[in-house]
């Protein structure tokens, strides 16, 4: 136990020392309509299956073609023609930039559905924008990435890299993805970029436990379960639309023992989505498991087994949101044999 709340402690530090450290690349206040880690469903493409959210999602006032900047010094990494859900993409390297899970030097920063790659007021921006039209023209709508070398496509901190736009046939966003320097590992982006001051509410609407839904709205419910009956939250955070939380913790009689904590992932967990969300979350609407008994990055303390439930068990689940809010509710488990 002793080294699981360590391991929340430090994911707590982190949050604090690396906040918005990066320049906001959209020239207007940010305001988030998506968020890290959320359900993502499997409509846009057959061929990729419902998902975790992998970056942070931004307004840009359904206007297209607004300029996108490098949030520091960087270079291209690789660019996404016709992508079947990123649309048109770019990834920058940051080399000077930490990564809060390794303090190691250097991050991917990754743009999605722009309407356009690179730009006139910069040499790179330039050579950059000059290729991509050159590839439009010579693959059309066949899906292209390509991987550059090293410093060959530098630009500065505020160089403007690409357009906003639609592309991947979505409303017009900003979808802005942060990434370790193999690519392998997803981070929330929030640690590194300004998610805005939004006035955000934590709703926990009910709990359920098999076939049966609790509501809260009469006082603290008594659930009746099994080891094996899943136990599932419905909870939300409200902005002008809903978004799902950053953490959400259950305690027993005062413990942690079962936590989701929007950090990162890895991206051969990306589809593991039915292990954090169960039926029937949509891409607005979250239930969440909360007995699961599997490794995942996301679940950092996950001791259900340890637990002694001879007794029936007061518990209570805490709810948090990106901006500091938080709710909580009372519930008690009879756990039967």
């Amino acid at each position: 136990m002793k080294r699981l709340l360590s391991v929340t402690a430090v994911l707590l530090l982190v949050g604090v020392l690396f906040s918005a450290t990066l320049l906001f690349p959209l020239k207007r206040a940010p305001e988030v309509t998506g968020y890290f880690g959320e359900y993502r469903g499997n409509s846009r493409n057959i061929n990729y299956p419902e998902h975790f959210h992998m970056g942070m999602d931004y307004s840009t006032g359904s206007i297209v073609g607004l300029d996108l900047l490098s949030p520091d010094n960087s270079y291209v990494h690789q660019i996404y023609i016709n992508h079947p859900i990123y649309g048109i993409g770019i990834a920058l390297m940051l080399p000077e930039v930490t990564n809060i899970l390794t303090n190691e030097k250097g991050i991917n920063v990754i743009f999605a559905h722009v309407n356009e790659i690179g730009d006139t007021s910069s040499l790179t921006g330039r050579k950059l924008n000059d290729l991509y039209h050159q590839l439009i023209s010579e693959f059309g709508d066949q899906y292209i990435e390509v991987t550059f070398d090293p410093r060959e496509l530098p630009f500065r901190k505020s160089d403007v890299v690409a357009k906003s736009g639609n592309s991947g046939n979505v409303p017009p966003h900003f979808h802005l993805e942060v990434r370790d320097s193999t690519m392998k590992t997803i981070i929330n982006p929030g640690f590194y970029f300004d998610t805005g001051n939004p006035a955000s509410a934590v709703e926990i609407l009910d709990i359920r436990a098999g076939g049966k839904t609790y509501s809260f709205a009469q006082g603290k419910p008594t659930i009746e379960m099994t080891p094996s009956t899943p136990l599932d939250l419905h909870a939300k955070v409200q902005l002008r639309h809903p978004v799902s939380p950053k953490t959400i913790e259950l305690y027993v009689e005062n413990n942690l023992v079962y936590q989701i904590d929007f950090v990162s992932f890895d991206l051969d967990e990306a589809d593991r989505v039915h292990e954090i969300y169960s039926s029937p979350s949509t891409e607005s609407d979250y239930w969440f498991n909360l007995n699961s008994r599997i490794s995942l990055s996301l679940l950092p303390i996950n001791i259900w087994d340890d637990i002694d439930w001879t007794n029936p068990r007061d518990a209570r689940v805490v709810v948090r949101d990106h901006w500091g809010n938080e709710a909580s509710k009372d519930f008690r488990i009879v756990m039967r044999r």
